[in-house]
């Protein structure tokens, strides 16, 4: 028969004052004989809140918080991670289970990767499922991210003929009504992104551009927790009577404005990732391609026929970030003539990993071309930049950064050029220019307004 001995208490009951230093080797707690076997606690025994805070040590951030993650090339693959701790110790038992639910989905994901008529509908039949967990998890004033992953190509797959009617109110609708995160990232072909965002996008050019999909994140404040329900189905009751009250109430011949994505929450920081145009400048007069984008219809560019309309962008947003790798002047160009009432622009048109290197993406390209086009668009945004007086919306701006200061050279050319300028500007760090408000702005001597930098690059390096 086995003997349990718990060796800790043998040796606080001995005789004296006996301390941990001066226990026999027979009484040391990590014994080997198989007649002592020490009893601890287990785990399973341990109070909530301690198990709690055990959690707390395997929680990690989400991949997709690495802004280095974001600003390379787009990739369905964003979210994935082999390092995954917590979410091997909710498979231990319930109780863990029940205890990282509340971490495990405090960034949580939704995938679309293909509709099945018989059971789904619409876009926001298929997201139900996933609204009812978080409502049966009582998770909606733990959930902080929300990620929105369109696999599919053709925006038609995850659409029916009132979605294309109507656009995607009733399902940004639904979905807010339930979770109020503090950031949206969706993930998507451009033709589904701009479904999704109420954005024209142009696709007729859309097979020279090789582009999987694109980055969209929206951030804002902290905000009332939303109002939690106790039934999914009088969610979607709800929301199912008041659009058609609204619609209903909407005069004959005129069409019903309907909540966008934009309008549905105060967001305040933006960034777009329209990931790599290298593949368009192997085409023919590749400069005149018109890119698969939201970005024109997000600032309000003028259309071909020189007709205009306001803006899609939050007017509340104040922090905009774009990312595209190698764009052409014609497009970027919507972003520079366009520019929203923001406190802070960020910039970056290079890339950063090896994707110059990659002989499939540069196949029948002209790195000459690339760089041409970008010298033009950092020329577009100088331009505006260090107008004097500054015009439009750009005597708002505080501060601009460009991701491309690691082009020494050029960074260098335009630090230079900042400090002549008296402008305003001054350099605050290796990439970000801030203005400094209290300098007074005057035109710099000698006519120096027409000698910008361009953050230019030597083809041949």
């Amino acid at each position: 028969m086995t003997k349990i001995v718990d060796t800790a208490t043998q040796g606080a009951q001995g005789t004296g004052s006996v301390s941990a230093a001066t226990l026999t080797p027979e009484l040391r707690p990590l014994s080997f004989d198989p007649a002592v076997l020490v009893v601890k606690p287990p785990v399973e025994l341990l109070p909530n809140e301690l198990l709690s805070q055990i959690f707390g040590f395997l929680d990690s951030p989400k991949p997709s918080s690495s802004e280095s993650a974001l600003h390379d090339e787009p990739d369905f693959e964003l979210t994935k991670s082999d390092n995954a701790p917590l979410k091997a110790a909710s498979c231990v038992s319930k109780r863990w289970r029940r205890g990282t639910i509340p971490l495990l989905f405090k960034h949580t994901q939704f995938v679309v990767e293909k509709k099945n008529q018989q059971n789904y509908n619409t876009l926001y039949q298929m997201v139900q499922q996933f609204l009812e967990f978080v409502l049966e998890h009582q998770l909606c004033r733990t959930l902080q991210s929300f990620t929105l992953i369109v696999r599919l190509k053709e925006a038609a797959d995850i659409l029916d003929r009132q979605e294309m009617t109507y656009g995607f109110s009733v399902f940004w609708k639904g979905i807010f009504r339930v979770i109020d995160p503090q950031e949206l990232l969706i993930v998507a072909p451009p033709e589904a992104l701009g479904m999704l965002t109420n954005c024209r996008v142009f696709m007729s050019d859309a097979w020279s551009f090789h582009c999987s999909c694109h980055y969209l994140r929206l951030q804002a404040r902290p905000s009332k927790v939303p109002q939690v329900h106790k039934s999914f189905d009088r969610i979607s009751e709800t929301a199912r009577i008041s659009d058609f009250q609204a619609s209903s109430s909407t005069p004959a011949g005129e069409k019903h404005k309907e909540l966008t994505l934009w309008d549905i929450r105060p967001w305040t920081k933006l960034l777009l990732n329209e990931g790599s145009f290298i593949r368009a400048y192997a085409t023919y007069e590749f400069w005149s391609r018109k890119p698969p984008s939201i970005l024109p219809d997000l600032v309000g560019a003028a259309e071909d026929d020189g007709s205009t309309h306001g803006p899609f962008i939050s007017p509340t947003i104040r922090d905009l970030s774009y990312i595209g790798m190698f764009p052409m002047q014609t497009h970027f160009a919507a972003l520079t003539a366009n520019c929203p009432r923001l406190n802070r622009l960020y910039v970056q048109l290079v890339p950063r990993n090896e994707i110059l290197q990659d002989s499939s993406k540069m196949k029948q390209v002209e790195a000459e071309d690339l760089w041409m086009e970008r010298n033009g668009c950092y020329a577009l945004i100088m331009r505006e930049l260090f107008s004097t007086p500054p015009i439009g919306n750009y005597k708002y701006l505080q501060e601009f950064e460009s991701g491309d200061a690691a082009d020494k050279d050029a960074w260098d050319m335009a630090v230079e050029y900042v400090k002549r300028a008296a402008n305003g500007w001054k350099v605050a760090t290796e990439g970000v220019f801030v203005r400094d408000t209290k300098e007074k702005m005057t035109v710099p001597a000698g006519g120096e307004e027409g000698k910008l930098s361009t953050l230019s690059v030597n083809s041949e390096m």
